[in-house]
Formats: C-alpha cells, sequence, structure tokens
C-alpha cells in the first residue's frame, strides 16, 4: 500500500515552482490526499498507574515537533493541526496510559533543547536514537527506518553516496543526515579529494525542492520521508542505492525523568500487542518500519 499524501508538502514544493500539477494523482483526490483516521484508543488503568504523578494529574503532554517532515509529521490545511505516522503512533501510546497529546510545532534543533528546559513534556520527531541523543535525554523506541538518498531522475551527474566528493548535496540541518554528509565530506579531504558542497535546510522540503530545481545534485533523509517525496514529484527523482544504517526512532523524556519514559515505553507495547501499532502501520503503508518492542534507551549500532 503506498503512503498516503499529505497536502501540505505538496504544497510547500508546489509553491516554488517545483512540481506539475500531475504529481497530485487525479484530479479531485481528495480521498487519496487525506490523512488516515486516527485509531480509538482505551486507557489501561494498570499502564496509566505508571506514570508520575504531575503528569497523570494534568491529563496531557506538550510535545515538540518539527512539524515539515511528512508522512511522519507535518501540518495539515488548516496550519495548526499535526498529522502524521508518527503522530498517530504516539498519540495512540499516550492514550493508552489516559493522557492527551499537545503538538507544539518548533525548529528540529531546538526540541532536545525544549525538553531538558522544560518547555516541553516530550519530543516527537522521527528522531533516530543515538548514543549521544541519549547522553542528553531518554529515548523510548518505537519505529525504524534507515537513510535513503535520492536525486533527479536518471541520476545525470552519477552520485554514488560513497563517492560524492566535489557533488552538491541538500540535508536537513541538525539531523542524523547532517552528521553523516559532513563525515563523508571529511572523508573526501583526507583522501585529497574536493569536499562536498553542503547545502543545509531547516526543513526537508526545501532541501527536496533544491534538488528538483537542480540547484543541488541529490539529498538524503529518512526512508518514508524520502520515499514521499518521490511520489509527490511524480518522476522528476529517483532513489539512488538502497537505504543503509537502518536504526530505531525515538520519543524524546528529560533525562531525569525515567517513569514517563517507562510508561511510555509500556503504552506502546500495549498498543503493539493488541494490533492498533500493525493498523497504523498498515493505514500509512509502512510496516517495513515496524519493531517488535518498544525500549527506553536501547543499545544501538553506530
Amino acid at each position: 500500500m503506498p503512503l498516503r499524501k499529505p497536502l501540505p508538502y505538496f504544497t510547500a514544493l508546489a509553491a516554488v515552482g517545483l512540481l506539475t500539477l500531475s504529481a497530485c494523482g487525479n484530479g479531485d483526490g481528495a480521498e487519496d490526499d487525506a490523512a488516515p483516521e486516527a485509531p480509538e484508543v482505551s486507557v489501561d488503568e494498570e499502564l496509566a498507574a505508571l506514570l508520575p504523578d504531575d503528569i497523570a494529574e494534568a491529563g496531557v503532554v506538550s510535545i515538540g515537533v518539527e512539524a515539515e517532515y511528512a508522512p511522519g509529521e507535518y501540518l495539515d490545511e488548516d496550519g495548526e493541526t499535526v498529522l502524521g505516522f508518527n503522530v498517530d503512533l504516539v498519540t495512540a501510546a499516550l492514550n493508552k496510559l489516559g493522557l492527551e497529546a499537545e503538538w507544539v510545532p518548533a525548529n528540529f534543533d531546538s526540541i532536545i533543547i525544549g525538553v531538558d528546559s522544560g518547555n516541553y513534556d516530550l519530543g516527537a520527531s522521527s528522531f533516530t536514537i543515538t548514543e549521544e541523543r541519549m547522553e542528553a535525554v531518554n529515548m523510548v523506541s518505537y519505529f525504524s527506518s534507515g537513510t535513503q538518498w535520492f536525486g533527479p531522475a536518471g541520476n545525470p551527474e552519477g552520485v554514488d553516496p560513497d563517492n560524492a566528493c566535489g557533488l552538491r548535496i541538500a540535508v536537513q540541518t541538525g539531523t542524523t543526515h547532517d552528521t553523516d554528509i559532513e563525515a563523508r565530506s571529511d572523508a573526501c579531504v583526507e583522501a585529497g579529494e574536493e569536499a562536498i558542497t553542503i547545502e543545509k535546510f531547516q526543513n526537508q522540503p526545501l532541501a527536496t525542492s533544491s534538488v528538483v530545481s537542480g540547484l543541488n545534485d541529490a539529498s538524503l533523509a529518512d526512508l518514508p520521508t524520502s520515499l514521499f517525496a518521490l511520489q509527490e514529484t511524480g518522476d522528476q527523482l529517483e532513489f539512488i542505492d538502497d537505504q543503509y544504517s537502518a536504526a530505531p526512532y525515538g520519543v524524546i523524556t528529560h533525562k531525569d525523568d525515567s517513569e514517563m519514559a517507562e510508561a511510555l515505553a509500556a503504552g506502546f507495547n500495549a498498543i503493539i500487542e493488541d494490533g492498533t501499532y500493525g493498523d497504523v502501520l498498515e493505514e500509512w503503508g509502512i510496516e517495513v518500519g515496524a519493531v517488535e518492542t518498544s525500549e527506553v534507551n536501547p543499545s544501538v549500532d553506530e
């Protein structure tokens, strides 16, 4: 089943003149473009008892999110409602604990700081779990994705992710892909080759647009987001090689808030067991990223 098509992401690209109307699919397409309906989840009182007292009493948690990374998280047409498969998964786990989710759009690289400073209770924005991040915050695993490169159809510049020296590569700043491409550029220089020209953008739609326009030779992002970029641009883009470095996504809690982290993991495991988790992934067409168990600060290979 293909990924659903979030309209605001398409609009962001179309607004700068980089897509043809055919990229929308059929002409009236409203039903195809609509996000899947969020699942209804019943509260598990036993799991709800695991929550910190202040969170349980409040009944709602604020979640920092960079809402421009479709299909994981993005703004609906009203410019306020945050949608996406990550949103559905995290909200379902919280609902299982008897909590409501308040999604607060923010810049990606400010979310961990925001959780650490207490501006948000949680952070959830397609965060890949890394050892470096776990030094600052707790991370609760719930999905898995690797890195996927893409570029113009036909790969006219002959981009090779393992030898991108001298090329222009677009990336969203502050992501693991940013770290990845910086390391590749350093390796080029150490080998006596020309450095990679790295164009960093505040969000992925802008990075994707720069590739479609020909400003940059390729980009790299999480597999679901790269696949979505291909679907939204018709035949203008294609994958370059296969995904690599598959790793879990994690929801962020404050480093001192292990109680909330353990409760959230229990919520995820409950929706995995009752089938809600699988239903959400199927609705969004991303079953490939399913995990069997949610863990707090899992071991990761880097």
